[in-house]
C-alpha cells in the first residue's frame, strides 16, 4: 500500500518532502551565499542573503505543519505557503541572474545562464506539487534565460547561443510537462492500488468471518446430528445383544450398519471446513472391503426393490483378503456414488451388479471395483469429462442430474493416487444399454478385523462409572449399552453434577460430555484435575459429538484422558472398559 509519509499526494508525504526540499536547498544556498559574498559587490551578496533566509522561512514552515495536530489542515496551509515562497525564492535568484548577466562579460553571461538553468531546474521538480506551482515556479526563470541568450542586435537565425538556449529550455518544459504527466497517472494508479488493496483487505477479512460462522454452524449441525444419531445407533446396538429371530436380527444388524453409514457420511460433510483449509487428507484405518460392500449394498437393497431393480454382488476371488488399510469413508463414498448414479440410470426390471476384484502383490493388494447398470451407454466422447461436476453429457441429460456425485468419487480416488472410469458391459453389440463404472487402487494389506458381534469385555469386577450428560436420550443409550456389564453407572446431567458426585463418592472412569449447562465438560475436567489430590489421577474421558482435531487437542490439553466419540462405537466403549478393568487390576 501507499506510504503516507512518502507520497506527496499525502498531507504527511507532502510536509515531509518540503522539509527535505527546505533542509537540501539551506546547504547548497548557504555554499552560494559565500562565493557571492568573497567575489561580488555587497548588493548581490545581498540577494542571495535574502534567497538562504526565504529557503529558512520554508523549512520553518514545514516545522510548524509538521507538528500541527491536524496534518489535513496544515497540509493546505504550507501548499499556499511553500508556492508564495517559491514564487519569492525564484524570483530573487532570477533577479540575481539578471544582476550578473549585466556585467558586460561574456564569462559573466555564462554564469548568470548557469544560475537561471539551476533555478529552472530546481523549479522543475514543483511538478509534483500542481500545475499551478509548476507554472509559479518556472515561469521567472524560463523569462530569465531568453533574456539573457538573446541579443536583439543581431538576427535570431544567426544567434546560435540563443537557439540553442531557446531549444534546452523547450526540451526541459516538454520532459518535465511529460514528467509531471506521468507522475500524476502513477500517482493515481497507486491509489487505485491502495483502494484496491483495502477492499481486498475487506474481503479476505469477509471471507475468514465466513469461514468462522461456517465452521460454526458444521460444529453446531455435528452436535445436533449426532444427538439423535446416538439414540438410534446406540439403542439398536443394544438390541442386537437381546435374544431376536433371525428376522430382527437381520433388521437390527440393518439399523446399525445404515447409521454406520450415514455417521462417516456425516464425517465427511462436517470435515469440508477443514479440508479447505489444510488440504485433503486421507484417514487410513483398517478395513475390509468385502464386508464394507455388502454391508452397502445390505442398505441400498430396499431401496432397489422399490425400483424394481434387481441388486446383486460378484465376488470375482472370494479366496482372497481385501483386508486393507485404506480412507474406509473415502471408498465408502466412491461405492455409495456409483451405486446411486446406476440406480438412477437403471429402469425397472433392469439389473445393477456390484463386482470385488483384486491382485495381491507381497504387502499390496490391487482393488478393482465394478458397478454395472442398465442404463444408456456412455459414448467414447462423454467419457473423459462425465466425472466432472455440473458438465452434462448425453446420459446425464436424460437422467436429469449434476454429476456432482460422480465428481467426489473422482476426486476420492485422485486423493488415493487411484483410477476411476466407465466402460461398455463386457462384448456385448453397440446397440445394447448398459455402463459399467469402476474405480481401481492400491492399498496395504492389514490383519483382518474381528467380524460378528461386539463381545462384552470379561471384567473381573466392578467399574465405578460417572457419566455426565445432560441429554435425557444418550443417558438412556449409556445405561442400555452397559446394563448387561459388570458396571455401577452413575449419571450426572452438568458439569457441576459430575464435580459433586466425584467429591462425595469414589468412581474407576469418568464419561464427560462437553456442551453442558451450568458447567461444561471441559470447565469440570480442568476443576476436577485442579482440585484432585496429589498422587492420583482418575480416568477422565470426554464423550461427544465434537471431536474435530482442534476439539481433541483442547480436551486432552484440559487433563482428559482420551476422546469416545457419538455416536457411540461399541466396540471402543468395550475396549476402554476393558482397560479401565486392566489398570484397576494392577493397582
Amino acid at each position: 500500500m501507499l506510504d503516507p509519509t512518502t507520497n506527496v499526494s499525502q498531507p504527511q508525504g507532502f510536509i515531509r518532502y518540503s522539509r527535505g526540499v527546505a533542509l537540501s536547498r539551506l546547504a547548497l544556498v548557504a555554499c552560494f551565499v559565500a562565493l557571492l559574498v568573497s567575489f561580488t559587490p555587497w548588493h548581490m551578496a545581498a540577494l542571495g542573503g535574502l534567497e538562504f533566509v526565504l529557503y529558512l522561512a520554508l523549512f520553518a514552515a514545514t516545522k510548524v505543519a509538521s507538528r500541527h495536530p491536524d496534518p489535513v489542515k496544515a497540509s493546505e496551509r504550507l501548499r499556499w505557503q511553500s508556492d508564495v515562497l517559491m514564487l519569492l525564492l525564484v524570483t530573487n535568484a532570477c533577479w540575481l541572474a539578471v544582476q550578473i548577466r549585466l556585467y558586460d562579460d561574456p564569462i559573466m553571461r555564462v554564469e548568470a545562464a548557469l544560475l537561471a538553468i539551476c533555478v529552472l531546474l530546481f523549479a522543475a521538480l514543483r511538478l509534483h506539487m500542481s500545475r499551478i506551482s509548476y507554472a509559479l515556479g518556472v515561469a521567472p526563470p524560463v523569462g530569465t534565460l531568453i533574456w539573457i541568450a538573446v541579443d536583439w542586435s543581431d538576427p535570431l537565425a544567426v544567434n546560435h547561443y540563443a537557439l540553442a538556449m531557446l531549444l534546452f529550455v523547450a526540451a526541459v518544459l516538454v520532459v518535465t510537462s511529460r514528467q509531471q504527466a506521468t507522475d500524476r497517472s502513477l500517482t493515481q494508479a497507486m491509489r487505485d492500488l491502495t483502494r484496491q488493496n483495502a477492499a481486498l483487505a475487506q474481503a479476505t477479512e469477509d471471507a475468514r468471518t465466513a469461514s468462522r460462522v461456517k465452521t460454526d454452524l458444521l460444529a453446531l449441525a455435528s452436535h445436533e446430528i449426532r444427538t439423535p444419531l446416538n439414540a438410534v445407533l446406540g439403542f439398536a446396538q443394544a438390541l442386537r445383544s437381546e435374544t431376536l429371530t433371525p428376522s430382527q436380527a437381520s433388521l437390527a444388524r440393518g439399523i446399525v450398519e445404515g447409521g454406520q453409514q450415514l455417521t462417516r457420511m456425516l464425517d465427511g460433510v462436517l470435515n469440508l471446513s477443514h479440508l479447505e483449509a489444510s488440504g485433503d487428507q486421507l484417514n487410513l484405518t483398517s478395513v475390509d472391503l468385502r464386508d464394507m460392500i455388502q454391508a452397502v449394498m445390505r442398505v441400498w437393497g430396499p431401496h432397489a426393490r422399490d425400483l424394481g431393480v434387481s441388486f446383486s454382488f460378484v465376488d470375482a476371488d472370494p479366496a482372497l483378503s481385501f483386508s486393507i488399510t485404506a480412507d474406509a469413508a473415502r471408498v465408502e463414498q466412491a461405492l455409495v456414488a456409483l451405486i446411486s448414479n446406476a440406480m438412477d440410470a437403471t429402469p425397472s426390471m433392469g439389473r445393477v451388479e456390484v463386482r470385488l476384484a483384486g491382485a495381491s502383490s507381497g504387502d499390496a493388494l490391487s482393488v478393482l471395483i465394478e458397478v454395472a447398470d442398465g442404463g444408456p451407454r456412455v459414448p467414447p466422447e462423454d467419457r473423459p469429462r462425465i466425472f466432472d461436476a455440473f458438465e452434462q453429457t448425453g446420459r446425464g441429460r436424460v437422467r436429469g442430474t449434476s454429476g456432482v456425485g460422480l465428481a467426489v468419487c473422482a476426486r476420492n480416488l485422485a486423493l488415493m493416487d487411484g483410477e476411476v472410469g466407465v466402460a461398455d458391459p463386457g462384448d456385448t453389440d453397440d446397440t445394447g444399454d448398459g455402463a459399467v463404472f469402476w474405480f481401481t487402487f492400491t492399498a496395504a494389506v492389514a490383519a483382518a478385523p474381528t467380524r460378528g458381534s461386539v463381545i462384552e469385555p470379561p471384567l473381573a469386577q466392578v467399574i465405578r462409572i460417572l457419566a455426565a450428560e445432560d441429554n435425557p436420550g444418550n443417558r438412556n443409550v449409556l445405561a442400555a449399552l452397559l446394563g448387561s456389564t459388570r458396571v455401577s453407572l452413575v449419571f450426572a446431567e452438568d458439569g457441576a453434577q459430575a464435580l459433586d458426585a466425584w467429591r462425595s463418592q469414589p468412581f474407576d472412569l469418568i464419561l464427560m460430555d462437553v456442551n453442558m449447562p451450568v458447567l461444561g465438560g471441559r470447565e469440570a475436567v480442568r476443576e476436577i484435575r485442579r482440585a484432585e489430590p496429589e498422587g492420583t489421577r482418575i480416568s477422565i474421558w470426554m464423550l461427544t459429538a465434537n471431536v474435530f482435531d482442534e476439539d481433541v487437542a483442547n480436551y486432552l490439553a484440559d487433563g482428559a484422558d482420551g476422546v469416545l466419540r457419538k455416536p457411540i462405537d461399541l466396540a471402543e466403549l468395550f475396549d476402554l472398559l476393558a482397560r479401565t478393568a486392566e489398570d484397576l487390576g494392577q493397582d
